[in-house]
Formats: C-alpha cells, sequence, structure tokens
C-alpha cells in the first residue's frame, strides 16, 4: 500500500508545521527524527490522515469533500 498526501494536504501540513515549531516543546526531531508521525487509516468512507507530534499536538489531514 502506499499513502500519499494531496498537494492540498501537504500545503496544510507546512503551515501548520511552521507555526507548531514556535510553540512547540520538543525543539528538535534527532538523529532518525520521530517528532513527527503520518496516520493513514483507510475506512470503507475514505482515508482519513492525521499528523501527530511527539508533544502530542494533532492536526487532521482528512480531505473529507474527496470522499
Amino acid at each position: 500500500m502506499e499513502f500519499c498526501l494531496t498537494e492540498e494536504e501537504e500545503n496544510k501540513y507546512r503551515v501548520w508545521l511552521k507555526k507548531h515549531n514556535k510553540t512547540c516543546p520538543i525543539a528538535y526531531e534527532g538523529a532518525i527524527g520521530g517528532k513527527i508521525t503520518f496516520q493513514f487509516t483507510p475506512t470503507s468512507l475514505g482515508l482519513v490522515t492525521q499528523v501527530v507530534c511527539g508533544c502530542g499536538e494533532k492536526l487532521n489531514l482528512t480531505d473529507y469533500e474527496g470522499w
């Protein structure tokens, strides 16, 4: 399986990340990354896409219009 972000989802993520990094208590990603996790959950209606930071903050990128 392959999961990809749409251009709109990617732009939304980049804007959120830039803003989030200013207040996130986790200052860096470390040697192998791991600060940000992308979660893709296929459902019978469509794909739920969520980004989770190591600090616990979440961003829902799901394109409900595309369902």
